[in-house]
């Protein structure tokens, strides 16, 4: 049995999202909600999608499910229906979403690789984690000697807050760190893109507009690096 989180299957950037269910759907159960791709982090609406083939295990989750909490709440129930019946204004939602989480993940990538930081470039969602290990004698130096140190320093002296590697199950001495980059006024961003063309590009002066606070917080990460 694959349990496939999908949760952020939706704000995959290119919208090419593929489900492992797609290659194994018999023993696949798939777990998802609205808090992220709807950027509604409070309105906590899950659901499991089980293939007919493991009914026995759906009837089993759901007598769990029963025993452990009541009912989602009447507002969010109302919200559910309406992100779940496919429209243009949902599809236009998620497209800007996508748009404009790809140029920031894309411009945080490049300007922390400038400085000697080994980043994946991110493919869907708001999270990057690189690693700074390509500087640890500069980090020694200082006597920066873990991940959790790096996280503390950063916040002291940029006021930028990452989780350390440790919080992920990488080892102690590897300087990396995750980041979560939406904080930045999603609203205004939207409307922003709506006086776009698709074929706009979204540059570096644009992201400053559109997503400053973030933009601004890596800038001073990478000016802390080239500093050391």
């Amino acid at each position: 049995v694959v349990l496939s989180d999908e949760i952020y299957g939706e704000v995959n950037h290119d919208g090419t999202h593929h489900s492992i269910a797609t290659y194994y759907p018999e023993g696949t159960i798939i777990s998802s909600g609205l808090s992220k791709w709807c950027g509604a982090g409070g309105w906590r609406l899950g659901y499991f999608v089980f293939p007919e083939q493991l009914r026995p295990l759906l009837s089993a989750v759901s007598a769990v499910a029963s025993e452990t909490f009541t009912s989602v709440s009447a507002p969010i129930q109302w919200a559910s229906i309406r992100a779940f019946q496919p429209c243009a204004e949902i599809e236009r939602y998620l497209a800007d979403s996508r748009r404009v989480l790809k140029a920031l993940g894309g411009h945080i990538t490049q300007s922390l690789r400038g400085v000697g930081a080994v980043v994946p470039t991110p493919e869907g969602g708001f999270y990057i984690m690189p690693d700074f290990s390509p500087l640890a004698d500069a980090l020694i130096d200082r006597g920066i000697g873990d991940s959790v140190a790096l996280t503390e320093q950063l916040l002291q002296d940029t006021g930028v807050a990452f989780l350390p590697g440790t919080c992920f199950g990488r080892p102690p001495s590897e300087y990396s760190v995750r980041m979560s980059y939406v904080d930045f006024d999603g609203e205004t961003a939207l409307e922003t893109l709506k006086t776009l063309g698709p074929e706009d590009a979204i540059d570096e002066t644009l992201l400053r507009a559109l997503c400053g606070p973030t933009v601004t917080a890596i800038q001073r990460v990478a000016d802390w690096c080239r500093s050391l």
